[in-house]
């Protein structure tokens, strides 16, 4: 069942008109893939101390958007959803092995960026709303 949906959600990336709900599909399926990687892979220790020193528990939290050595920015930066639904970004510099912290920039609640519904004209359920579904969904397991 899991591959069949895998390779629905393949096969729907590569269509170029999709419905409401396919387009939601493949959303989430794109957010549980990232959250996955992070939580099986794990965050670069200094990353970890820093969320731990803003309460946020990463083994309960997901990593929404990580971008790392993205050329014309710091060496890390992203995005996390913590386990009380908030939103937070995150701007760092990582020594090249990313087992030190260089310099935080920035660590702040982005939660008011993103709109958090079920029903949206037009799009349905916002990038917020299946975020959190993706977190309870892996909370769950």
């Amino acid at each position: 069942m899991k591959e069949q949906t895998e390779m629905n959600i393949d096969k729907l990336k590569n269509q170029r008109r999709l419905n409401v709900q396919e387009q939601i599909a493949v959303k989430k399926d794109s957010i549980l893939k990232e959250a996955k990687h992070w939580r099986d892979n794990g965050v670069p220790i200094p990353l970890e101390k820093i969320f731990k020193e803003n309460k946020i528990e990463i083994a309960k939290a997901i990593v929404l958007k990580y971008e790392q050595d993205f050329p014309g920015i710091s060496t890390d930066e992203g995005i996390v959803l913590t386990q009380n639904g908030k939103f937070y970004e995150f701007d760092v510099d990582l020594n090249k092995d990313r087992t030190e912290l260089i310099e935080l920039y920035s660590f702040v609640d982005v939660s008011n960026r993103f709109e958090v519904s079920e029903h949206k004209k037009g799009i349905g359920k916002t990038y917020g709303f299946l975020a959190l579904e993706v977190l309870n969904e892996l909370s769950e397991k």
